[in-house]
């Protein structure tokens, strides 16, 4: 059904969309998973009292990119310095930016400095909507080119001709350290990005497809995720690991929000009944099974000059509903609203 309603163009505004893998993360999702040919009837396969169900979802979370702005400084020692106003809340804004220059430059990472947090400094994306990491590393790319053009200049070549590594540029038969090409004077650039033509003559998102394995009780209702697996098409992908880290939260928070947490308030007083996380319960590590990330990379150049489209919420996007057809194919019990209790599940269980 999904491959049959797969549209050409954004149904809604009918623009053309800048890139959209999503078939790509059913085929990949449903291979790695091991996604039968034939869906076996809600409720039909049993291990002892326990029914075991799988469903899957797509995913899918609009890109943006805001205007942020990045100054780069090429240091007379040859070594690099970053810096805007980016927040880095754990997201790994600090790497990302690191390596955007050092790949630019041709700097290892070690050799670039990254001063983030500072309202002197250049202001940028910030930390929030999935745009921080592909605002900010554009900024950052385009302050690069600009030092590349004066590295250019100064080797009597095109900047195309440059071929920079270890610290060194080399162009037209020649090597020169970035440190003499410097000449005592650091070479400052400013970098600024915001949304241009391409964002409103295109339809730009992430996708993903997401498959999940679980074990209902029959007698008590209790459910069990016990296995999940993701496929994402995010453009760029600046750093697999910060990715993978950021999906894998988003996918253990969509569990939590199919199965959990509730936000239980009184109508009459407005108050929230259940304040504190005794009665309103996070996911731990026990209630998360192994979780699998796999990425599709295209680089979308339609999305912003670094090629990346947002990651953050993605990962949550289509979990809770991945989880919530895999309920039903255990039980053939549908629940269509959140958080899945037992309460909802044990009258319509089949007989053990």
């Amino acid at each position: 059904m999904r491959r049959r309603n797969e549209p050409e163009t954004d149904p809604v505004t009918g623009k053309p969309f800048s890139t959209r893998r999503m078939l790509d993360c059913y085929d990949q999702g449903a291979e790695r998973f091991g996604w039968p040919a034939m869906l076996p009837a809600p409720g039909s396969v049993r291990e002892g009292e326990w029914l075991i169900g799988i469903g899957m979802a797509a995913s899918l979370r609009g890109n943006f990119t805001v205007e942020a702005q990045a100054r780069v400084r090429l240091e007379a020692d040859g070594r690099a310095t970053v810096e805007c106003d980016m927040t880095d809340i754990g997201t790994g804004t600090y790497t990302i930016l690191a390596q955007t220059a050092g790949e630019m430059l041709g700097l290892p990472v070690a050799d670039v400095t990254v001063r983030l947090g500072d309202t002197d400094f250049p202001p940028s994306a910030g930390s929030g909507g999935s745009f921080g990491a592909g605002s900010a590393a554009s900024a950052v790319m385009l302050a690069c080119e600009d030092i590349l053009g004066e590295l250019a200049l100064r080797m009597n070549a095109a900047p195309e001709e440059l071929s920079l590594h270890d610290g060194c540029v080399s162009a037209g038969g020649r090597q020169v350290a970035l440190a003499d090409l410097v000449r005592g004077e650091p070479i400052v650039a400013m970098g600024k990005t915001g949304p241009g033509k391409e964002s409103k003559r295109t339809s730009q998102a992430s996708h993903g497809a997401q498959f999940v394995e679980v074990a209902v009780n029959a007698v008590t209702g209790e459910t069990r995720v016990r296995r999940m697996l993701g496929v994402f098409d995010v453009g760029r992908v600046l750093n697999r690991k910060t990715a993978t880290s950021q999906i894998t939260g988003g996918m253990a928070w969509g569990v939590a929000y199919a199965l959990s947490e509730e936000g239980i308030v009184d109508t009459r007083t407005g108050a929230f009944v259940n304040p504190d996380f005794g009665e309103y319960h996070v996911a731990v590590n026990a209630d998360i099974p192994q979780l699998e990330v796999h990425f599709i990379e295209e680089i979308d150049d339609s999305a912003n000059p670094a090629g990346a489209k947002g990651v953050g919420e993605l990962g949550i996007s289509g979990a809770g509903a991945a989880v919530a057809n895999a309920i039903y194919n255990a039980t053939g019990v549908r629940v269509r609203d959140f958080p899945v209790t037992l309460d909802k599940l044990l009258a319509g269980l089949p007989a053990v």
